[in-house]
């Protein structure tokens, strides 16, 4: 392999791949990076077996090969320098990586080829592409509510839940609250049939961080979002990340959305937000170091009492105004469930319906008609 390439692209390609390197892995060939030079193209692609990045940039390629070289210490070698422009090539018959810049020259010792698990069905045909902005806006919005709790392991997803080919929900609940939003989905093949995946946050997550750190003002770009039976892949750009699926049937979602309301409030979202900040400093206090803590919220005539307390601290009482229609109601919730949401969507309104003070609200937001946030209560005496 004998190439040259410009710094700043494979900078930023090694940026993106080193996400979905096995840093504590005990096989050598999981720390590296496979680098491919082939046509007019440098790959690079790494992998935990779990979650797998690839990135394509330009390159003159005056020799094709592949080497799987050390990810850290390329990496942080690629990122010192300085030059425009970086010449790799191989030696000592493929066995090291000699990276020449400036009068300098670098040598790293590679890895086994063989020992990298190349993927062998890669199955990226994509079934239907979505606008970036939208996906990653969902992902933001949607995404925080899955569980971090790896006992079940279903519950660390996002559902993706296509009923028809046009219309995608994407659903996240950790069993004390829900999110879900329905975005629509431009269908490439022109049978899709109706298909649920549930993928792991991580894949989301960094799949999230390519699209943000890659913006572009073209309306045509899309991300081709493709799924098998065990496996989803999107591409965005020269950007591919494939990922496994996690096994399980997910609950039914819509099960649990009451259908009987008896208090409607709608309210300015940055009231609301202001003061659960402020009561939830106070919430926080009794939580010995979990996170969120208990707030108090009594709904009538036409104003919100929030309150909350600590026994070594104090306590705290907001009111804010409201517009209400339907019983009084006084419920308690984890200060964190409702302002993780408030951080989630960008609305300058918020509709809150209530069914009671042991049943779920929910959260609806002004400027986005598609999209609920359940929470459930906490009982207070």
């Amino acid at each position: 392999m004998h190439l040259t390439c410009q710094k700043n692209d494979i900078a930023a390609a090694v940026n993106t791949v080193r996400r979905s390197i096995a840093t504590n892995s005990p096989i050598p060939a999981l720390k590296g990076i496979l680098l491919t030079a082939e046509g007019k193209v440098l790959t690079l692609e790494s992998t935990d077996t779990e979650l797998r990045i690839s990135c394509t940039i330009p390159a003159e390629v005056m020799e094709e090969g592949s080497v799987l070289i050390p990810a850290s210490y390329f990496g942080d070698l690629i990122r010192l320098l300085s030059d425009e422009e970086v010449e790799l090539k191989t030696i000592e018959n493929g066995q090291a990586v000699q990276v020449n810049y400036t009068n300098s020259t670098v040598k790293f010792n590679c890895f086994d080829l063989e020992d990298y698990p190349v993927l062998k069905e890669r199955g990226d045909s994509p079934i239907f592409s979505i606008h970036p902005d939208v996906l990653s806006e969902s992902i933001k919005q949607v995404s925080f509510a899955a569980s971090k709790d790896f006992a079940r392991p279903i519950l660390t997803g996002t559902l993706f839940d296509i009923k028809t080919p046009e219309l995608m929900t994407l659903v996240a609940t950790d069993s004390h609250r829900l999110t879900r939003k329905d975005v629509q989905i431009n269908p490439i093949k022109e049978d899709i049939q109706p298909i649920s995946a549930i993928i792991p946050s991580r894949a989301l997550n960094e799949l999230n961080r390519v699209i943000t750190g890659n913006t572009s003002d073209d309306e045509n770009v899309q991300v081709l979002v493709g799924i098998s039976e065990s496996k989803v892949f999107f591409k965005y750009g020269s950007t591919l990340i494939f990922s496994q699926l996690i096994d399980g049937q997910y609950p039914h979602y819509d099960e649990v959305i009451p259908s009987s309301i008896t208090t409607t409030v709608n309210c300015e979202t940055a009231d609301l937000t202001s003061s659960l900040n402020r009561a939830s400093l106070i919430a926080h206090a009794d939580m010995k170091g979990r996170i969120g803590g208990v707030v108090k919220k009594t709904v009538e005539d036409n104003q919100m009492k929030i309150y909350a307390q600590s026994q070594d601290v104090g306590e705290v009482k907001e009111i804010i105004p409201i517009e209400k229609n339907g019983e009084d109601i006084e419920i308690a919730f984890n200060s964190r469930y409702l302002l993780d949401v408030l951080k989630a969507v960008d609305s300058q309104r918020i509709k809150i319906e209530y069914s009671g003070s042991l049943s779920p609200a929910l959260f609806k937001f002004e400027e986005e008609d598609n999209y609920l946030y359940l929470v459930l209560p906490i009982r207070i005496s």
